[in-house]
């Protein structure tokens, strides 16, 4: 088949790519765009804009169920949905014409088909109308968008679930919508099949709706959903799916209080997005995949390919049409001579709930992990008149301000027309504006905006005009290194938080030492006096040869009771990981009035928990021969460390080295093989002790939070589920991860902890139990 040049080829007429090809086509030069399906991409069709339209026809009709409130006397309502479907049909044709004529007016080339590498810069096009086209470019730009994920959850492709695409095709109302995901897609659709008279539930997988905003947030957005009946349950994981989405579906349920069942009539799948890049050739054109499947690009979005671009969401840009839309400005710049970067952009968000959800810039935990410190600044939204004119007085604004310079870093807002205001604060953030700019500008009343003169205002300053040191900051405390001399050990520890605050005490597992706790310790120590000591064999803890140490588990566990002494600790949070529990249940079961509540991250005590990894250890157990216990020394290397670290995780690439790589250094000090190997032998008495354990939780009940990576070869999720048979104050939650958790999910960590430790320490300190 004979080929054809041309110039420029754009693969997906998305956003960024559709504007690219116009601009190009106007410069004059010679390009194509090759559209499987959506004319426009999926924001005119399938996902923005079709979605704010239904969005808005709920919003009527939520008005009209509540016009009595207003003085309209409406009688009774119903929802008609094949006119609220064929409303946003009308719309999205209009934006296909639209489209079209815009294509014909700059003579951009619209090829309607499916493209495929056969070679560098080099396509074969198999056209929707039948026939093929072979394309070789100069140049050619990936705008390959993504699709729905469907999680491998048994049952759940075969009920044949609603993503965003058909949801917006029903015309009929599901009896019951469960929605799987918390995000913005399957928030914008609960909310609006709740008001347009489903039954709504939303399963969430992790601790919180919103996964990336703060937890004041989410908790508001919850609250307002459950307000109009819309049921939410955190932390639970969908374990199967029985039946057929549309008629009848059972979706069981695993949450911290056990498992449910969950009936339904329809499904709605909001799990995230999966980047169009497989089965097309990229391979065959050099242009490489990180390991989830997005091109790999650098700041100029430019490929591992010469003269091949990625655009958009499959180059790892921000899931928004707006950021698709920088992305070209920065392509078209850079062709003709620029140097504009995707580093640093200012990138706003914002969901179409009801009220709307608005940010741009620094969140408080993203300040917290960056460990910037920052003045925050926050008030009800019924603080700005506006609110009361229309009654939705619903959310709150808050603005987060460098300390130094009064810069504004970042602002959130919920209530009505959120986007809007964003936008004004966005400006003034451009254009590196002090807050008291805003809250000083005149700006109209009564407006949604006016309220950032309230806001603004509430900042209080001393007599030089800095920011007030006083109003709530993220920065991190500090955290100090200390040695202390307990049961003849010099023991290692680090401290952060005020003395006088309740103690969580962090005891950590193999291979690892306190430094495994290096980023949680900031992260709970403007509450808590957080203490983490290495044990004996590990970290920068010394054993004196002349103390003659027997390494077992009962003698780490007498070396951190007498640490606990030494240091006065007399209540406390247990914390503990891997060989921290049997030492810390040691500890508990021996002073059990000091302990007032336990964390176990895959930290466990059931034989259940024990997984198929233990093989080679049960074998050393039953048989503590030279040959068994050289096979696990086999092990314990740096490449041994390293394959510790990234089990269970599913991309291992973004796992920092530190970890692992101070394990190993560790490990290899002459005789701290040996060590291990000991202790790995004396594992086989905690399982003997086991039953003990159990006898504790039973007797003494404990708060306890089982954080668990699902992964973990080692510590299977039947060991958290476990804890629940003996203790009925204990709660589990799973996450998507292996044995070293805080490795990949510190923020969804401290988060829980943080919760937990609310509950359980109140406001002032311990709550003391009998």
């Amino acid at each position: 088949m004979k080929s054809e040049h041309c110039q420029n080829v754009i693969i997906g007429s998305g956003e960024g790519g559709k504007y690219l090809a116009w601009h190009l086509a106007q410069s004059g030069e010679p390009t194509m765009v090759i559209e499987r399906r959506w004319i426009g991409g999926s924001c005119p069709n399938i996902n923005c804009l079709p979605t704010k339209n239904e969005i808005w026809s709920a919003k009527v009709a939520n008005l009209t169920v509540h016009a009595k409130e207003f003085g309209a006397n409406t009688g009774h309502v119903s929802i008609d949905m094949e006119t609220v479907r064929r409303r946003k049909r009308e719309m999205v044709e209009g934006l296909i014409a639209i489209h079209l004529n815009k294509y014909k007016a700059t003579g951009a080339q619209l090829v309607m088909g499916e493209a495929k590498f056969t070679g560098p810069r080099t396509l074969a096009v198999s056209l929707n109308d039948g026939g093929q086209r072979m394309i070789v470019a100069d140049r050619i730009f990936l705008n390959l968008g993504t699709h729905a994920s469907i999680p491998a959850i048994p049952g759940l492709r075969e009920c044949q679930p609603l993503t965003h695409i058909e949801v917006l095709e029903l015309d009929r109302l599901p009896e019951h919508l469960v929605v799987i995901g918390g995000g913005y897609v399957g928030l914008e659709f609960a909310q609006a099949y709740r008001r347009f008279g489903s039954k709504v539930t939303i399963l969430q997988r992790g601790p919180q709706l919103l996964a990336d905003e703060d937890p004041d947030v989410a908790e508001e957005v919850q609250r307002l959903f459950a307000a109009e009946g819309v049921e939410v349950a955190t932390s639970a994981e969908v374990v199967s799916v029985t039946g057929r989405s549309g008629s009848e579906v059972k979706l069981v349920v695993r949450t911290s209080q056990g498992e449910r069942t969950i009936a339904g009539s329809d499904v709605l799948v909001a799990t995230g997005r999966t980047p169009n890049t497989s089965k097309i050739g990229l391979e065959l054109a050099g242009i490489q995949l990180d390991e989830a499947g997005w091109v790999r690009v650098n700041d100029r979005l430019e490929t591992t390919a010469p003269d091949v671009w990625a655009i958009g969401e499959c180059a790892g840009s921000p899931q928004f049409t707006h950021a698709s839309l920088d992305d070209f400005r920065i392509i078209r710049d850079n062709l003709v001579g620029g140097n504009r970067s995707t580093r640093n952009r200012l990138m706003p968000s914002c969901l179409f709930t009801d009220p709307q959800v608005a940010q741009i810039g620094l969140t408080e935990r993203e300040a917290q992990r960056q460990g910037i410190a920052v003045q925050v600044a926050k008030i009800p939204m019924a603080a700005v008149l506006r609110t009361r004119t229309i009654s939705e007085m619903q959310g709150f604004m808050k603005a987060l301000i460098a300390p130094d310079d009064g810069r504004i870093l970042g602002f959130t807002m919920v209530g009505a027309e959120a986007g809007e205001v964003m936008a004004v604060v966005q400006m003034a953030m451009h254009a590196g504006l002090p807050y008291a700019a805003l809250r000083d500008a005149v700006l109209a009343h009564p407006t949604m905006a006016e309220g950032l003169n309230v806001l603004f205002s509430s900042v209080k300053q001393t007599n030089s005009g800095e920011v007030h040191p006083k109003i709530t900051t993220t920065h991190w405390p500090g955290t100090s290194i200390h040695r202390v001399e307990a049961d003849g050990v010099n023991v290692f520890y680090r401290e952060a938080g005020p003395e006088n605050a309740p103690v969580v005490l962090l005891l950590h597992g193999f291979p690892a030492s306190s430094f495994q706790y290096r980023e949680l310790i900031p992260r709970l120590a403007d509450r808590y006096r957080v203490i983490a000591p290495d044990l004996p064999g590990f970290g920068f803890t010394e054993v004196p040869e002349q103390r003659r140490y027997e390494y077992s588990f009962d003698a780490l566990a007498r070396t951190i009771e007498a640490f606990t002494d030494t240091l006065g600790l007399t209540r406390y949070v247990l914390y503990v990981f891997d060989y921290g529990a049997p030492t810390g249940f040691r500890l508990a079961m021996a002073h059990p009035e000091r302990v007032t509540a336990i964390v176990s991250q895959n930290g466990n005590a059931y034989e259940e928990g024990l997984g198929d990894a233990w093989a080679p250890i049960r074998r050393y157990w039953s048989e503590p021969t030279p040959d068994n216990r050289e096979a696990i020394r086999k092990g314990l290397n740096s490449e041994g460390m390293r394959r510790e670290y990234a089990s269970g995780i599913s991309d291992p690439s973004g796992m920092a080295p530190e970890g692992y790589t101070l394990d190993a250094a560790l490990m290899a000090r002459p005789g701290n093989t040996d060590i291990q190997l000991d202790l790995f032998l004396d594992y086989a008495n905690n399982v003997k002790l086991y039953p003990a354990f159990h006898q504790y939780f039973r007797k003494w009940t404990p708060p306890m939070l089982a954080i668990w990576g699902r992964n973990d070869p080692y510590f299977i999720p039947a060991g958290a589920e476990a804890f629940r048979r003996d203790n009925p104050n204990a709660t589990v939650q799973f996450l998507d991860t292996g044995h070293f958790a805080l490795e990949t999910h510190i923020d969804d960590i401290a988060l829980a902890m943080r919760q937990f430790l609310a509950k359980v320490n109140g406001p002032t300190g311990p709550v003391s139990r009998q």
